[in-house]
C-alpha cells in the first residue's frame, strides 16, 4: 500500500496570493521569489556610481537567493539541500554575471538547474529575474544525489548545474540545450535527440530512463520546431509525460531549438507510472495526435499535464464582438480552472491536495492582474493555496490561448 503524503504549507507571500512553499512529503516547493524590497519595489544600484557599483543582475540575483535561504530556513531545510530550480531572466546577457553569484551559493554539487530569457515581462517593474526551487525538506532520510555520466560533457564549468540531481523516487533533470558546453550548438537536427532530457545519466546511474519521465516543461524559441521535436519525442517516450509547451523570447545557447525540463521517475513497487484518462474530455493523442499525456500517477504523485482554455480545436474566450466589455484572461483563466478542478477531483486529489501550480502568461504585463483575480476567487485564503510559480511566455503552441496551468498534487488520504 502506498502511503500518503501529508502537505504544509509555510507562511504568506507579501505580494501575490499563495504561501512563500509548500512541503510535500520529503521535498519542499517554493513559490517565485523576486528580487524586491518589503514595498514591492525592485532592487537598484546607485547609478550615479556607475561601474564601481555591482550590477543590478548580481544585486538582484544575491537577493533572491537570500530570500530563498529564508524561505527554506522557514521550512527547517537549507539551501544545500536544493536539488533543482528553475530561472527566468528578463536579458539571455545576464546570465554570466547571475552564474558568478550562483556559484558563491552552490560551490559545490550545484542543483538542477533550467534556465529561459523572457524579456522585461516580470509583474514587478525593473526587476531582471524570478526563480522558483525544489528543495529536500531537513529532516528527510532521503540522499540528494548528484548524477553525472562520463559519455555526456560536463556543463558545470559552463552552467554552473548539474546534469541532473535525485532524492527518492525522483530524478530533476536540468534543462539543457544540445551542447557540448564549450562551443555551443555541437548536435543538429538528425542527430541530437539523445540528449533531450538527459537519458543517459537516467539510464547509467539510477536504472530508468526517458520512459519513466513523468512531467516536462518544454521551451522554444521557434514554435516551427514544435512538431518535429514533438514527434521525435515519442520515440524515447512511448507513455509521454505530462507536459507544458511555450514558446519564450530565448534560450541561452544560440541555434538552440528547445530545452526540456524534467522530473523522470525512480519506479518501484510502490511507484508505478501509470496514465489515467479519468476527466478529461478528449485526449491529445487521439485528437490532435499530441503527444503528451493528460494524466500521470506515480504512488502517491498525481501530475497534471498544462491546460489551456481549449480543446485543441476552439478557444474559450470573452466575446469577439464585446472586446472591451468582458477580461479574455478572465473567462481564459477561469474555464481552465473549472476543467482543472473536475480532472483533479476524478484522479483522486483536489486543491488541498496540490502543492505546487505553474502559470504561464502570454501577455504577461497586460493579463497579470485579471489571473491574479481569479485565483483569489479559488484560494481567497493565501494559507490554503500552492506554491505559486510563475513563468512570462511568449506564446502556447496554437494561437489563441493566453494562459496555461499546470498543477502538481497528491493523492487524498
Amino acid at each position: 500500500m502506498v502511503a500518503a503524503v501529508r502537505l504544509h504549507r509555510g507562511a504568506p507571500m507579501q505580494f501575490a496570493p499563495g504561501p512563500r512553499a509548500v512541503r510535500a512529503g520529503d521535498y519542499i516547493f517554493t513559490s517565485s521569489i523576486y528580487p524586491v524590497d518589503e514595498r514591492g519595489h525592485a532592487l537598484g544600484v546607485d547609478e550615479l556610481r556607475g561601474e564601481t557599483t555591482p550590477s543590478l543582475i548580481e544585486v538582484q540575483t544575491r537577493h533572491c537567493l537570500e530570500q530563498l535561504k529564508d524561505v527554506l530556513a522557514e521550512q527547517g531545510t537549507t539551501i544545500d539541500r536544493v536539488l533543482k530550480a528553475e530561472v527566468h531572466l528578463a536579458h539571455a546577457d545576464d546570465f554570466y554575471e547571475f552564474k558568478l553569484v550562483w556559484r558563491e551559493f552552490f560551490p559545490k554539487d550545484p542543483p538542477a538547474r533550467t534556465t529561459i530569457e523572457i524579456g522585461e515581462t516580470l509583474p514587478f517593474r525593473a526587476v531582471r529575474i524570478n526563480m522558483d526551487a525544489i528543495a529536500l525538506a531537513g529532516d528527510s532520510k532521503l540522499e540528494r544525489q548528484i548524477l553525472r555520466d562520463p559519455e555526456l560533457a560536463d556543463p558545470i564549468e559552463a552552467e554552473a548545474a548539474s546534469l541532473a540531481v535525485r532524492a527518492g523516487n525522483l530524478v530533476f533533470c536540468s534543462g539543457f540545450a544540445a551542447s557540448d558546453f564549450k562551443s555551443g550548438i555541437t548536435v543538429g537536427k538528425q542527430r541530437g535527440f539523445p540528449n533531450y532530457g538527459n537519458d543517459a545519466v537516467a539510464q547509467a546511474t539510477v536504472g530508468t530512463s526517458l520512459e519513466q519521465a513523468l512531467e516536462c516543461y518544454l521551451y522554444e524559441s521557434d514554435l516551427k520546431t514544435f512538431y518535429d521535436v514533438d514527434a521525435t519525442g515519442l520515440r524515447y517516450m512511448p507513455v509521454p509525460p505530462c507536459r507544458a509547451s511555450m514558446g519564450v523570447k530565448g534560450l541561452l545557447v544560440p541555434k538552440a531549438c528547445f530545452i526540456a525540463s524534467l522530473t523522470v521517475l525512480v519506479p518501484d513497487m510502490e511507484h508505478v507510472k501509470a496514465e489515467s484518462r479519468e476527466g478529461i474530455s478528449y485526449h491529445p493523442v487521439t485528437s490532435r495526435k499530441v503527444n503528451y499525456s493528460p494524466t500521470l500517477v506515480a504512488g502517491p504523485w498525481l501530475y497534471i499535464a498544462g491546460k489551456t482554455a481549449g480543446d485543441m480545436q476552439t478557444v474559450h474566450g470573452a466575446p469577439a464582438g464585446l472586446p472591451h466589455h468582458f477580461s479574455d484572461i478572465e473567462v481564459q483563466t477561469r474555464w481552465v480552472m473549472e476543467f482543472l478542478t473536475r480532472q483533479i477531483s476524478a484522479n483522486g486529489s483536489d486543491w488541498d491536495h496540490c502543492h505546487q501550480v505553474r502559470v504561464w502568461l502570454t501577455q504577461p504585463q497586460r493579463d497579470y492582474r485579471g489571473f491574479i483575480r481569479v485565483w483569489r476567487e479559488y484560494f481567497p485564503d493565501p494559507a490554503c493555496a500552492p506554491a505559486l510559480a510563475y513563468v512570462p511566455a511568449m506564446a502556447t503552441m496554437y494561437p489563441g490561448p493566453l494562459i496555461e496551468i499546470d498543477p502538481t498534487c497528491v493523492l487524498r488520504g
